[in-house]
């Protein structure tokens, strides 16, 4: 396993490639780094935050933050394997207390909204159902299938089979699928 050449810490997650060199950081290393070369001041920056989900349900979510010379990124990942995931992105000399209020914002209206519900067959079996005719998701990798994806929606996992089985409540309707970067 490799360790950040900088600190040591084994949350090595940047590599930098420089002709056939190569070095591997840590986040907080990365942007240390970056911010003193593009001369970005790193302002304290919360590293979690709480809300509340369309049941009421408590998430806490984990703060990230990258400084890249095309400008700063913020990630709002909740806590767990799977579960809801936010970006933002702003200019590299924003405010950056703005663009964490921006996430937030963007957090709080992700969560809701319930997508889709669990509903049961007489005989007890369980299926599921989107709920007003559409969902939003976040297409993970699925290492149980090397052919589909997990699709992330209400912050849980569902897989291809799963959103098939879904949509087949639709079956002669039009359908538009729409992909878009994660920061939109």
């Amino acid at each position: 396993m490799n360790k950040c050449e900088q600190c040591g810490s084994d949350d090595v997650r940047i590599s930098i490639t420089a002709g056939e060199s190569m070095s591997v950081l840590c986040l907080n290393c990365y942007n240390e780094q970056m911010a003193k070369e593009l001369e970005v001041e790193m302002e304290p920056l919360t590293e979690t935050f709480t809300l509340n989900d369309f049941q009421g349900v408590s998430r806490t979510f984990i703060v990230e933050r990258r400084i890249d010379p095309i400008g700063i990124f913020m990630e709002a990942k909740e806590r767990g394997m799977f579960g809801y995931k936010f970006a933002v992105h702003g200019e590299l000399y924003c405010n950056q207390d703005e663009l964490l209020n921006t996430l937030i914002e963007k957090t709080s209206k992700g969560i809701e909204e319930q997508q889709v519900e669990t509903k049961f067959f007489p005989n007890g079996q369980a299926y599921n159902l989107i709920k007003n005719d559409y969902f939003t998701g976040l297409i993970e990798y699925d290492e149980n299938s090397e052919n589909t994806p997990l699709v992330i929606i209400d912050g849980r996992p569902f897989t291809w089979e799963e959103v098939g089985k879904m949509l087949k409540a639709y079956e002669g309707f039009q359908i538009k699928i729409k992909c878009y970067d994660f920061t939109d």
